[in-house]
């Protein structure tokens, strides 16, 4: 597997919902997901991760941290490391920071000036373009101004030594109170492509405050369209041949919080391969129930993995050993169960080269067991913990970070570049708790 190069709700990348986790050592002992390799340990069991969590909470309380090697799997792109092992290595960009021409170089330099490796900055953010493309309309904000931000933060970061990665939000296309402006926006493109919901309405036609009600970050394509799968794949092949990116970072690859797949086109097939209607469920005998709903709830898992297949097989077309990597829900059993999202069998699979772990949940002690769970799980290797900054005190922040190396964990991440400087003076607040040797700093 190719190594990183070293050369709203929920807005994106995570978003303004955390994910409360569900502990792994609870539950029927010995179960294991479906298809997903992912176990419940026995609550006496001392490899359980919540026991194993508690622990190094002990630890992180009554003793000084050791901490890891900075980034031990990947050298850094021609750049000293900051003085600190407790520092941050990829920072999330939101699409809002990129509005501004004069605001591009600053990020650059505050970036540089961190340390990090690199950045994720979001280039495609709502069925939109921030850059130059022929296959995706230009984001409204922009409209009239001829830009090109992902073009003119590449050379920027690259003389700084900074990896750029493209983050491209997948199946969330709209967010907005109004439909698009533009006619070629896939919204008004392909309304076929529109997820529908068990009433039969298109996620187009919900209204803010019905989105809010249901708890949904905005407009998603349904991931069973063939259609959807190459519209996003094609996306992704035209950036990476025209920019040198260093990475793709796939966003919103999973299903929204509401139930979907009530489509002409996800229901025929789901129907072709079971022979039955996902609407007819109800109507099933009782001792069909549970069998149609496993296997509708792998089939629709299984569109969302073609998506990632779909964008794998595009890079590797263009640019072979361009990294993929995805955000992705720290929380498994909501991944799999709400979100259809298979992302452990992603990685083990190889279609991914990195999960970035959206672990935002307020709580120190809650990242703990969620950052525990994945390494008894999957190693460190190839995880990138994402540490929020929007919902959490920035000695919180610090202590996620602490208990990432502490782990073993080799790279961080932050969400987000945009919360951080928000307000003055938040990132030499957040390395002088990174610095500070002192334990006080966590509440478990």
């Amino acid at each position: 597997m190719p190594g990183l190069r070293t050369n709203e709700r929920v807005p994106d990348a995570g978003g303004r919902a955390t994910f409360r986790p569900r502990s792994s050592c609870t539950g029927d002992p010995g179960r294991e997901s479906r298809g997903t390799g992912w176990t419940r340990a026995r609550p006496g069991d001392p490899r359980c991760p919540l026991r194993a969590g508690l622990a190094l909470a002990l630890v992180l309380l009554g003793a000084p941290l050791v901490p890891v090697a900075r980034a031990q799997c990947t050298p850094p792109l021609g750049q000293a490391s900051p003085d600190s092992m407790f520092t941050v290595d990829y920072l999330w960009v939101l699409r809002t920071s990129l509005v501004h021409a004069e605001d591009v170089p600053r990020i650059v330099e505050r970036a540089k000036r961190m340390g990090v490796r690199g950045i994720l900055v979001q280039v495609v953010g709502r069925g939109d373009a921030w850059y130059r493309s022929d296959l995706l309309p230009a984001p409204e904000p922009l409209l009239g101004t001829d830009r090109d931000p992902l073009g003119e933060l590449l050379p920027l970061a690259h003389e700084a030594g900074l990896e750029v990665h493209a983050w491209i939000n997948c199946c969330l296309v709209w967010s907005g109170p109004h439909r698009p402006r533009d006619p070629r926006h896939v919204i008004n493109a392909h309304p076929e492509w529109i997820a529908r919901m068990a009433d039969g309405r298109s996620m187009s036609r919900l209204t803010p405050r019905q989105r809010e009600r249901l708890q949904v970050e905005g407009v998603f394509l349904s991931p069973a369209h063939p259609g959807v799968r190459r519209w996003i794949a094609d996306n992704v092949r035209e950036l990476v041949t025209r920019y040198p990116v260093d990475g793709v970072h796939l966003d919103y690859i999973r299903q929204p919080t509401v139930d979907i797949g009530y489509d002409p086109t996800s229901r025929a097939r789901f129907a072709m391969e079971s022979g039955v209607d996902p609407l007819t469920f109800s109507r099933q005998p009782r001792s069909e129930r549970a069998r149609l709903e496993s296997s509708w709830a792998a089939f629709q898992m299984e569109q969302v993995t073609e998506i990632v297949r779909g964008v794998r097989d595009a890079v590797n077309e263009v640019r072979p050993g361009l990294p993929l990597s995805a955000a992705v829900v720290a929380d498994t059993v909501t991944a799999l169960t709400v979100k259809r999202q298979p992302w452990s069998r992603w990685i083990r699979d190889g279609l991914l080269d990195r999960a970035y772990l959206m672990c935002y949940a307020p709580a120190v002690p809650a990242v703990l067991h969620q950052l525990s769970v994945m390494k008894e799980q999957l190693g460190v290797d190839r995880l990138v913990p994402g540490i929020a900054m929007y919902n959490t005190p920035l000695s919180a922040a610090a202590a996620k970070i602490k208990a990432a190396r502490a782990l073993g964990f080799p790279l961080v991440a932050l969400y987000s570049y945009d919360s951080l400087y928000q307000r003055p003076g938040q990132w030499e607040r957040l390395r002088s708790f990174l610095d500070a040797n002192d334990p006080a700093e966590v509440h478990p």
